[in-house]
């Protein structure tokens, strides 16, 4: 618990003052060595509320970095099961 706590500080220091060249990478490690990471969509919604841009119409309502995390968290579901590494 602890070490997942020290994760979403680091991403979200990250995410405040670090370019996004860093931060998207260590946010992509995160979701594929942390078993269930959920709190990466959360992250990328504010990622997105931060520094995207301005949408209008439908695609507005669906934020794309947050979809694509929402995918690639819930794809690498069956595959972190397999993985044998203990973080």
């Amino acid at each position: 618990m602890k070490k997942h706590l020290v994760t979403i500080l680091i991403l979200i220091f990250a995410i405040l003052f670090l370019p996004y060249w860093i931060y998207l990478p260590l946010l992509l490690v995160a979701i594929v060595i942390s078993p269930f990471f959920w709190e990466a969509i959360i992250l990328a919604l504010l990622i997105e509320g931060l520094y995207g841009q301005d949408m209008h119409g439908l695609t507005s309502l669906i934020s794309p970095l947050a979809l694509i995390t929402t995918l690639l968290v819930a794809v690498l579901l069956p595959v972190r099961e397999r993985l044998r590494i203990n973080v």
